[in-house]
């Protein structure tokens, strides 16, 4: 890879770590759980629409674990291969003159 695509790489998943961080804050949930306890709190089509982004989130919070695993054990894997040597000098161009 050149420089600008690792640098490129790495900034990229910089902030997949920022946004996922930030997921992991659950005082959102926390208050939606709450709120769902109350009487009266939703109607049969909301509660649909509801079930449908938590199964959603929850099907793609899966899907970003598995994918997090899937680079990691990637990344472990690569063999670090080292750019080839130049090709020594020919025995038959030295002191030829």
């Amino acid at each position: 890879m050149q420089k600008h695509e690792i640098d490129q790489l790495e900034s990229s998943t910089r902030q997949v770590c920022d946004s996922l961080r930030s997921l992991a804050d659950d005082k959102d949930f926390k208050e939606f759980l709450i709120t769902i306890r109350r009487p009266g709190f939703t109607t049969p089509a909301e509660a649909l629409l509801f079930r449908g982004v938590v199964d959603g989130l929850l099907t793609h919070a899966k899907a970003i674990s598995s994918l997090k695993q899937v680079i990691a054990g990637a990344a472990a894997r690569v063999e670090l291969n080292p750019q080839p040597l130049p090709p020594k000098p020919s025995a038959q161009g030295a002191g030829a003159d």
